[in-house]
């Protein structure tokens, strides 16, 4: 017997197989970004693994996203691309490559079904950069705000800042165009057969909207502690239809999204790796998407104390009452980067104690808060309330 030769087949053996190993190890683990908000069954899955998401759960560039039925999830991506999936929708992410000392990498993702919106992030300087698969159309950006939706066969796009470019990939003839605010067209149907359809209003099934008049800005008196705004409204787009094209919207609890203002997000920059401010602010609410499982809402009030200079949220609230009730809850928290880190202290639904996440998100030079919220009662989960928020600062 050689045991010379077998002990080299074995070496060899051994050394293959550390290889095929640590390179499946090392490929599954290139992160694609990291889960903010996971609402309901949400899972990622890849040729090694299917587990649950939950906040703060690494997501990677191998993974398919997939929400069931009354789920969604919002996801921060590693280029600080923010990305939301509605219920029932599937993400393929073939690759999210970004190396943070170049600002380089490129983006290569499928909407097998259901619909996304995102503002995407540093990788869409260039539309060969990014790329959105879909079943009957590919998607390239320049830095944008956008909407994709699957519906009955037919993809939905609407465009809420920048441009995307769209070339058809089903029907007899290939048909290329582009969408953006700054074009003729902002908002568009691509039919199962490859037909194009361009429409002047936001379909329902993507965006209801608030007043023009909160285009000519946030940062004004008009805020306050309560949480009132005297620009706030929940009339739908079709209202304020004009030649402009608003670019406003907000979602139901039912696939809702993490912004409810399109024009709000349209000028933010990709999140840079630290806030310039120092000082002290005051953040109150000024748009939001909440809902609850027990029905409508009332007495709608949010705020935090941003401590800038020692990157701390010293003080935060939040209430609004439902049939069953006052939803309440008291929270602090750091800064991290553009993020914020939110803990919440305690939280009560009426007589019963509650427990949720909130995340955050600092936008236009620190102005204002995007963020997303989730309560539920510890004892009965079925009861819950939550929605996406915007918080903008109070000028004294």
């Amino acid at each position: 017997m050689n045991y010379s030769k077998m002990m080299s087949n074995g070496l060899i053996y051994l050394v293959a197989l550390f290889l095929t190993l640590n390179g499946s190890h090392s490929y599954a683990l290139d992160s694609a970004g990291k889960t903010i908000v996971a609402l309901g069954v949400v899972n990622a899955e890849n040729p090694n693994e299917k587990r649950a998401l939950k906040r703060r759960s690494p997501v990677f560039g191998v993974d398919t996203v997939k929400t069931q039925a009354n789920s969604r999830t919002q996801l921060r991506m590693i280029d600080g691309g923010l990305l939301s999936l509605k219920q029932l929708s599937q993400l393929e992410i073939a690759s999210y490559e970004f190396d943070p000392a170049t600002k380089q990498g490129s983006v290569a993702m499928s909407l097998v079904k259901g619909g996304l919106r995102t503002v995407t992030g540093i990788l869409t300087n260039k539309t060969k950069n990014y790329q959105l698969e879909t079943p009957v159309a590919s998607i390239g950006v320049r830095g944008t705000h956008y909407s994709a939706q699957m519906e009955e066969g037919d993809l939905l796009l609407a465009v809420w800042d920048g441009a995307i470019a769209v070339q058809v990939t089903v029907g007899p003839a290939p048909i290329k165009f582009e969408l953006g605010t700054e074009l003729k067209y902002s908002k568009a149907r691509v039919k199962a057969n490859g037909e194009v359809e361009f429409l002047m209003k936001a379909p329902k099934s993507l965006a209801q909207g608030h007043t023009p008049q909160i285009q000519a800005g946030i940062r004004n008196t008009e805020i306050d502690l309560s949480g009132k705004h005297a620009l706030f409204s929940e009339e739908p787009l079709e209202s304020y239809v004009s030649a402009f094209e608003l670019t406003s919207n907000q979602y139901d609890q039912v696939g809702d999204e993490w912004v409810d203002n399109g024009t709000v997000f349209g000028a933010i920059t990709p999140p840079t790796d630290g806030i310039s401010r120092s000082g002290t602010a005051t953040f109150g609410l000024i748009q939001h998407s909440f809902t609850s499982s027990v029905g409508p809402l009332s007495a709608i009030s949010m705020n935090m104390t941003v401590d800038f200079s020692l990157s701390r949220i010293p003080t935060g609230n939040l209430s609004f009452t439902d049939a069953a009730g006052e939803w309440f809850a008291v929270f602090n928290g750091v800064i991290r980067d553009a993020g914020l880190d939110i803990n919440i202290n305690f939280a009560s639904h009426g007589n019963n104690l509650a427990d949720g996440s909130i995340s955050g998100l600092f936008v236009d030079n620190a102005s204002q808060i995007y963020g997303d919220l989730s309560l539920a009662e510890i004892n009965n989960p079925g009861v819950n309330a939550g929605g996406s928020f915007v918080l903008g600062e109070i000028i004294p």
